[in-house]
């Protein structure tokens, strides 16, 4: 498992410096079933996020309230087909990058309407959302308490994809993109902006997490709720006790395709005795890690 999830991340951060290059080698596998645990939130527990079932909208009334813009082309706020379900994220990661950083300029930049966003143009190859970027989806900021433990539940259909758990020292805002590399770094060349600092150095678009874990989601065209194997510890080690809030950012990628999600839930749960816990030296990223 350490190998596994070290790599795709590794896999990862490469594809993100790569902003507008297709793939030499396929997109970094997708979780596998295997790793994959199905369980239901505990009855009674209370949700630390906000609107994670994505039923209340935004001031605009164009997307849920608490949550990244979408952007009506790779990200949808939908009705799914089950009314139980209500309002759902939707993610098409099988739509080219050309299209979606042409049409992305647009609606950051230029301030495009949602109602503007273009026809998918179909692309389930290696240069398409799923092959480069993936579907990130973030919420807003979660506060956390020193010492505590989490759990994070996620309803999900579709092809097997990850969800991400990130920690902060201080509070950041939520905006479109905010910490992928790749869009940033075409953002900013849209705007005019050097490539290179004043010493001639590459820019550098920073990830302002210190704290990094995901787990595995996904899998079967039917509704699921997924977690993770043990709870979290995000200010559980030394190099991460000034971690006060955390993010969740739903993270669908390869195979180009469809995935749905609903439902988040951010639990806070028994604490782990610190001998069940591994060290920061020895912890894979599926359990935490500092990324710092």
């Amino acid at each position: 498992m350490k190998s596994f999830a070290a790599a795709s991340l590794i896999g990862l951060l490469s594809i993100a410096s790569l902003p507008t290059l297709a793939l030499a080698a396929p997109p970094p596998a997708a979780p596998a079933t295997s790793d994959i645990t199905v369980e239901s939130p505990p009855a009674g527990s209370v949700n630390l996020i906000k609107n994670g079932d994505f039923e209340t909208p935004n001031a605009a009334g164009d997307g849920p309230a608490h949550w990244q813009q979408i952007d009506n082309l790779v990200c949808h706020w939908n009705r799914d087909a089950d009314p139980a379900h209500g309002r759902i994220i939707h993610i098409e990661t099988d739509i080219g990058q050309s299209q979606a950083y042409a049409w992305w300029k647009k609606l950051v930049l230029d301030k495009a309407p949602l109602r503007d966003a273009p026809a998918k143009i179909h692309d389930a190859g290696y240069a398409s959302i799923g092959g480069l970027d993936g579907g990130f989806y973030a919420s807003d900021l979660i506060p956390i308490k020193a010492g505590a433990a989490y759990k994070v539940y996620v309803d999900a259909k579709g092809p097997g994809a990850k969800v991400f758990i990130r920690g902060y020292e201080k509070e950041v805002p939520l905006s479109f993109a905010d910490e992928q590399p790749a869009v940033q770094e075409m953002l900013a060349t849209a705007r005019g902006e050097p490539s290179l600092t004043k010493d001639g150095k590459a820019r550098k678009h920073r990830l302002r997490y210190a704290y990094q874990t995901w787990f595995a989601v996904g899998g079967t065209d039917t509704w699921q709720t997924y977690t993770h194997h043990q709870p979290r510890h995000p200010t559980g080690r030394e190099q991460t006790e000034g971690v006060r809030w955390i993010r969740i950012q739903l993270y669908p990628y390869w195979p180009a395709g469809t995935y749905e999600f609903d439902n988040v839930r951010v639990i806070e749960v028994p604490a782990l005795d610190r001998k069940g816990r591994p060290d920061v030296s020895d912890a894979d990223f599926e359990e935490g890690k500092v990324v710092k």
